[in-house]
């Protein structure tokens, strides 16, 4: 009686599954097979996912936005997959669906997530449109030995900028005559202007607002003297400096792009990525002794973070499947993915914090509360031939202080001014 009931039970048909058929769209369909689409599917057997790839609907010339929105137009995907800039304004137009009601009702917890990431996700009504399982910070790193030579303490975490400036004046003549040592790096300084702009955002500063352009102020003016002192002074490293290698190693390579792994330069702003190569390639820089706090920021917000970058939101559209989009979003973002992340992608920090550090110096890329990105959103919202005019103004700006042609503040009103005509110009 029993093998018969054996027997009965393993000769019944099996179930038919049903498909879900789900489109994701994403930067690269490769890399997001890679990093999500494979391991989903392994998990998710039932899920034929379809990947459109906005790379490849790209033509020169074309606002990547505009892409963005036609593809979602034409294609209609249920899942986007987009950086910080496409997510703002595909919020703003209304075009993604909360995630709040789902998470509830799935218990999704969000307990380990980091702080600053939460805060960036919710808006004014507690409504989460997005979410991303990593991010790329940035902080300050030190040279050790650099701060030893001189007998000046090294920097701590939440220093503003003002003190890093003047800090990295100390830095300001070579203790090695063979070697011409700089006192500060940042990838923006091969462009002034956009340098002070990166600054005056960590320093909670807006240059635009209720359609009237805000560079002739003291607290601007204070930015740009600060940046542009630095660069006089030479004190500030600038990747045109660097001697150009016949080398083709990997090391010479990665110096170019990170100029801190010469060894002479005694603090440098730099993402995450190179955090990755310091701790991976020990031999290549064993000689190197570094430390790392957190990126400076404004003494009156010092909660207040524009270190972080987000290239992988996920978010869910109007017209979606929205309980299979919630399904792979919940996967990506939620905890048993977050325990492949060091394997899948090592080059990005985990939004969830872990459970202890493995390293204490990762810490610094998560000492911050809230994220400010205003400077591009508020570029984006700008007309195109008013940046034609930024772009313009601010060249002719920067050489005019840089020659001491005018005065930071003399030169500031004066680009206030033409910003301003152009842009009430296009209003009218």
């Amino acid at each position: 009686m029993i093998f018969s009931m054996l027997t009965g039970c393993t000769n019944q048909p099996p179930e038919k599954t049903e498909v879900v058929k789900l489109k994701v769209l994403a930067w690269n369909e490769k890399i997001f097979n890679e990093k999500y689409g494979n391991f989903f599917r392994a998990t998710h057997a039932n899920y034929d996912l379809q990947v459109i790839s906005i790379i490849e609907h790209i033509t020169a010339g074309e606002d990547l936005n505009q892409v963005v929105e036609k593809l979602i137009v034409s294609e209609n995907p249920d899942v986007v997959s987009l950086n910080m800039d496409h997510y703002a304004l595909l919020k703003e137009q209304n075009k993604l669906s909360s995630l709040s009601l789902l998470m509830k009702k799935d218990k999704f917890s969000t307990s380990s997530y980091t702080s600053a990431i939460l805060d960036y996700f919710t808006d004014s009504q507690g409504q989460m449109y997005g979410l991303t399982p990593t991010f790329i910070g940035t902080s300050l790193y030190y040279n050790k030995k650099m701060f030893k030579e001189r007998g000046i303490s090294f920097p701590t975490d939440s220093m503003t900028w003002d003190e890093v400036f003047q800090l990295a004046q100390k830095f300001s003549t070579s203790v090695d005559s063979n070697n011409q040592q700089y006192g500060l790096y940042e990838k923006h300084f091969s462009n002034l202007f956009l340098m002070a702009l990166y600054v005056g955002e960590g320093n909670g500063l807006s240059f635009f607002n209720n359609n009237k352009f805000l560079f002739h102020s003291a607290s601007w003016e204070n930015v740009f003297q600060k940046v542009t002192d630095c660069f006089k002074s030479r004190v500030c490293y600038v990747n045109d400096q660097a001697s150009s290698s016949s080398q083709s190693t990997i090391e010479s390579a990665e110096k170019i792009n990170y100029p801190f792994l010469k060894g002479n330069i005694a603090m440098a702003v730099n993402d995450s990525s190179l955090y990755r190569i310091l701790t991976s390639n020990n031999k290549r820089y064993h000689d190197l002794e570094w430390g790392i706090v957190s990126l400076p920021r404004s003494s009156e917000q010092p909660d207040l973070s524009n270190g972080v970058e987000m290239s992988e939101i996920f978010s869910i559209t109007k017209n979606a499947n929205v309980n299979a989009s919630w399904e792979f979003i919940k996967y990506v973002c939620g905890d048993d993915y977050a325990r492949l992340l060091p394997t899948v992608n090592p080059e990005e920090l985990p939004a969830r914090l872990p459970a202890e550090w493995q390293d204490e110096r990762l810490k610094s890329f998560y000492n911050m509360e809230r994220i400010t990105n205003t400077t591009i959103q508020t570029l984006r919202s700008l007309p195109r031939p008013v940046i034609t005019t930024i772009e313009e103004a601010s060249e002719k700006f920067m050489l005019d202080v840089l020659s001491d042609k005018d005065t930071v503040s003399e030169a500031l009103r004066v680009l206030e001014l033409e910003i301003q005509t152009a842009f009430d110009g296009i209003e009218k």
